[in-house]
């Protein structure tokens, strides 16, 4: 990729200093900062997008925020973890206003089902204690909703991030509303009192607004009705955008949405049968997905007449809702107000489902106990056309951009593509490690000799690793070895909360942590904490996964490297990418795939994706090296 032709390049650089030098210890000048910073100055300046692929140490907030502020621009910055959200609001807004002497106001906005409900939490203490139960699906409401009384008192944002511990999702959609069944403040008996509603207030007159990708698919999927006007929407961690749009954008049907109706009608209509049908529709559902989860759904005249006649079900209840005139402003409006949105809403997802076509994959996601039924769009492009390119300027940026992203996000052909290296030494800092002798680990005979690697690196490293799977199974099966043949804590994903693991592992620098997907991206650990990042193979998807199966059935024999060949990249360099995160870390990337040393095909394409660490085959090298990082000996860079 090419840096384009930038507008205006000395002043924002200049801009960009300014602001830097406020950092602790004045800041230092990154090169790969200052091109993105002039790339998102001109594109605002054009109102073209950007494609922005900015390594590791970048400083791509300040990069992107600097110009924005600078050009007075409104803005809303999608993210993808919360951390990165509190970092922009309490730290990177205020350091860019600070350093070019302005004010700027900037707001968290989440989705309406992650702010607690007064009214809901009113119904709640209002109800008799089998109603409570019925509430919290048979969880004692002693045991929990004492302390979240106390919080509710006390918090000034209502927001569900602030309980820690976190309740049980039972307790927490017992007091909390999605935003397809709430009426709006102007309709709610507690709409002076809502959160959800201030946060959109504060929102609306701040001048950046962070939120999360979901929820700008959201946005986007209801045709720009959730979020505020704004002039530019940046994209941080861009490479999740295909999925989250895809899924935010397509329409699920599943029992829990019949039973969640069926539930909240009870409680309104004196008519039971209506909700005992819902519920068998719940229950047909179920049985009728159960067996293809995982699969594309088969949609017989089976599924078809189910739907159907949950669609018959669901409008029945709303011609009974509509009879029912309970006193304004009371408790029973407002349960009569969410059930019919519910129930409305339900059925224009079956109306969806339906009508499904060739453009759409309907498949089965979830598991065997709770099967839901998907339909996501194929393709994306045609949406982001019509409702984001040339809406707003957009700038995409990641660590991660494979070149496939512009083809699958159907950016328009003006769009401002370029990379920016990390500033970071990667030579110096650490190895590659890809030992080629290591049976092909798809077949099962590869198992032990994988599980002997890894014993020698992490003895080797004295703990402090991170082993990444590409399936449960393979990290459970990997876990049980390390438990029974090492001295090491080996800590487990599942075990125990994500954030509990992290503190566990930080504490103790001989823990090894062992994990699958949600742990390859969006996590920190700088530092001697970790010095060896074991990846079991490469991630390239299951073959019948299915709405890649369709996409791939779409693009012909070119289908590999235009859908699974970027996934395994961005995996892949995400996963690597843990082990270097500042200009002090050392260690060792191992990747127990010979593939990646030995396939003419694609070996290059994977390895040009991952920060350029020193390679090697030589499994002595890079022993002798993780000793040395254990024993604080390694002063120079690893031997050639």
């Amino acid at each position: 990729m090419l840096v384009p032709r930038i507008v205006g390049m000395s002043s924002t650089i200049a801009q960009l200093g300014s602001v830097t030098q406020h950092l602790v210890g004045g800041g230092e000048e990154r090169p790969g900062q200052q091109i993105m910073a002039s790339l998102v100055a001109s594109s605002i300046a054009t109102r073209a997008p950007a494609l922005v692929e900015a390594g590791t140490g970048t400083g791509k907030s300040l990069a992107y925020l600097t110009p924005i502020v600078a050009a007075g621009r409104r803005a809303v910055v999608a993210t993808a973890t919360i951390a990165l959200q509190s970092q922009l609001v309490d730290k990177d807004v205020p350091l860019v206003a600070n350093g070019l002497g302005t004010t700027v106001t900037a707001a968290v906005l989440k989705g309406r089902s992650n702010y607690l409900c007064q009214q809901r939490l009113d119904e709640f203490d209002r109800a008799s204690h089998s109603e409570q139960l019925d509430l919290l699906r048979g969880t004692n409401p002693d045991r929990h909703m004492k302390a979240l009384r106390r919080w509710a008192e006390e918090t000034a944002t209502g927001d569900r991030e602030e309980l820690d511990p976190a309740p049980p999702s039972d307790v927490w959609s017992a007091v909390s509303v999605s935003g397809d069944e709430c009426p709006g403040a102007a309709r709610c008996p507690a709409g002076d009192r809502c959160y959800s509603e201030a946060a959109r207030l504060v929102a609306r007159e701040s001048d950046v607004i962070v939120t999360n990708h979901h929820y700008y698919g959201l946005h986007l999927a209801s045709d720009g009705a959730l979020l505020p006007e704004h002039d530019v929407v940046v994209f941080d961690e861009a490479h999740h955008l295909p999925e989250v749009i895809g899924a935010m954008c397509g329409t699920e049907i599943s029992g829990g949405r019949f039973r969640g109706v069926s539930r909240r009608v009870r409680g309104v209509l004196t008519d039971e049968e209506l909700g005992s049908n819902l519920d068998r529709c719940a229950v047909d559902l179920d049985n009728q997905l159960r067996g293809s989860v995982g699969e594309r759904a088969d949609f017989d005249a089976d599924l078809v007449a189910l739907l159907v006649t949950g669609r018959d079900r669901s409008d029945r209840v709303i011609a009974a809702l509509r009879k029912v005139k309970p006193a304004e402003g009371s408790d029973a409006a407002a349960k009569v107000e969410r059930a019919l949105l519910a129930a409305t809403g339900l059925v224009a997802d079956i109306d969806a489902i339906i009508e499904a076509t060739s453009d759409d994959v309907l498949w089965v996601d979830g598991s065997a106990n709770h099967p839901i039924l998907r339909r996501t769009p194929l393709d994306i492009g045609p949406l982001l056309e019509q409702r984001l390119w040339g809406e707003v300027t957009a700038i995409l940026t990641s660590a991660t951009l494979p070149e496939a992203l512009v083809d699958q996000l159907g950016l328009p052909s003006n769009t401002a593509v370029t990379r920016v290296g990390s500033p970071f030494d990667y030579e110096r800092l650490g190895l590659l490690y890809c030992p080629v002798d290591l049976p092909d680990p798809r077949r099962s005979e590869s198992r032990e000799p994988r599980h002997a690697e890894m014993r020698s690196l992490i003895e080797a490293a004295g703990g402090r690793t991170l082993g990444l799977f590409t399936s449960n199974r393979a990290m459970r099966e990997a876990a049980d070895d390390l438990r029974e043949r090492l001295e090491h804590p080996i800590l487990v994903q599942g075990d125990s909360s994500k954030s509990a693991l992290i503190e566990s592992f930080t504490a103790d620098p001989r823990a090894v942590l062992l994990a699958t997907m949600s742990f390859w991206q969006g996590i920190d650990l700088p530092g001697d904490t970790l010095t060896l990042v074991i990846i079991d193979r490469l991630p390239f998807p299951r073959p019948d996964e299915p709405v890649l199966q369709a996409r791939r059935r779409r693009a012909g024999p070119a289908a590999f490297r235009l859908i699974d060949l970027p996934r395994a990249q961005i995996l892949l360099a995400q996963a690597a990418g843990r082990l270097i995160r500042r200009s002090d870390d050392r260690g060792v990337v191992a990747v127990l795939d010979s593939r990646l040393a030995t396939n003419k095909s694609y070996r290059w394409d994977l390895i040009s994706s991952l920060p350029p660490l020193r390679r090697t085959k030589n499994r002595e090298e890079v022993l002798a090296f993780l000793r040395q990082l254990d024993a604080g000996t390694i002063i120079e860079q690893p031997a050639p």
